[in-house]
C-alpha cells in the first residue's frame, strides 16, 4: 500500500511539474486520454526511477518515442 501511495505521488508531483501536459504533442493529460510513464534514460542504459528521469506521456506519444529510438 506504501508503494502504491509513492506511485501516487510520482504521478501527481510529474503531472504538475509538466503543467498538465504531454511534452512530445503539447496536449492536455487527463484520465480519458491515458498516459505511460516514460524513462528519460532507459535503465538498460543506467537510467534511473527518480523523478528526474521520469516524464508522462500520452499512450500513442510514448509508442512514437520508441518508435523513433
Amino acid at each position: 500500500m506504501e508503494g502504491a501511495l509513492e506511485g501516487r505521488r510520482k504521478l501527481r508531483w510529474l503531472w504538475w511539474w509538466q503543467d498538465g501536459c504531454c511534452p512530445v504533442c503539447d496536449q492536455r493529460i487527463t484520465r480519458d486520454t491515458g498516459w505511460h510513464l516514460h524513462h528519460a534514460v532507459k535503465r538498460s542504459r543506467g537510467g534511473s526511477d527518480q523523478l528526474t528521469n521520469l516524464v508522462l506521456l500520452h499512450p500513442n506519444c510514448h509508442s512514437q518515442v520508441h518508435a523513433t529510438e
